[in-house]
């Protein structure tokens, strides 16, 4: 069979998604504990003790705290910054549960962190044609069943993306 032009590329190239989860450990905390929702919040490790920042909300980037730096410094660039320590257990279960979600477009998922994977999808579980209509219904499920969100992109192949 043939098919029709612009489809023929579309059906033989390789699909790769790329799925990251939007400020994990700190959207979870967030998720979890109302109070610290649209506040600077950080999970890492407390300024009095040598600690350092795992993940910050966007409220904190706004101040620039990124991950890896020294909490102590963190709390400078915003004294009202929260400090919550890490719920790995937590992290880990939803982990997967997103994972599960992946699972159900393909077989082919190669995780890069707890919150963090690449899938191939082009021969998916669901038999659709763009991967990204995959990336859109996999962002959909992940925030209907977790009540959290993600970024996800769509490539020919993994060096692409990063």
């Amino acid at each position: 069979m043939e098919l029709p032009l612009g489809q023929e590329s579309v059906a033989r190239t390789r699909k790769i998604v790329h799925v990251d989860m939007d400020a994990f450990y700190a959207s979870v905390e967030q998720r979890d504990n109302p109070s610290y929702r649209g506040k600077p919040l950080v999970v890492g490790g407390s300024p009095n003790q040598r600690g350092v920042v795992a993940a910050a909300s966007y409220e904190a980037r706004k101040f620039g705290i990124h991950s890896a730096m020294p909490s102590v410094t963190a709390i400078a660039k915003c004294p009202g910054l929260i400090f919550v320590r890490p719920r790995f257990d937590v992290y880990r279960e939803i982990s997967a549960a997103i994972h599960a979600i992946f699972k159900r477009y393909s077989d082919l998922v190669e995780g890069v962190a707890l919150d963090e994977a690449y899938l191939d999808v082009t021969e998916n579980r669901q038999n659709i044609t763009y991967a990204s209509t995959i990336a859109r219904h996999i962002k959909t499920a992940i925030f209907e069943e977790t009540k959290l969100t993600a970024t996800a992109g769509v490539s020919i192949n993994k060096r692409t993306l990063a």
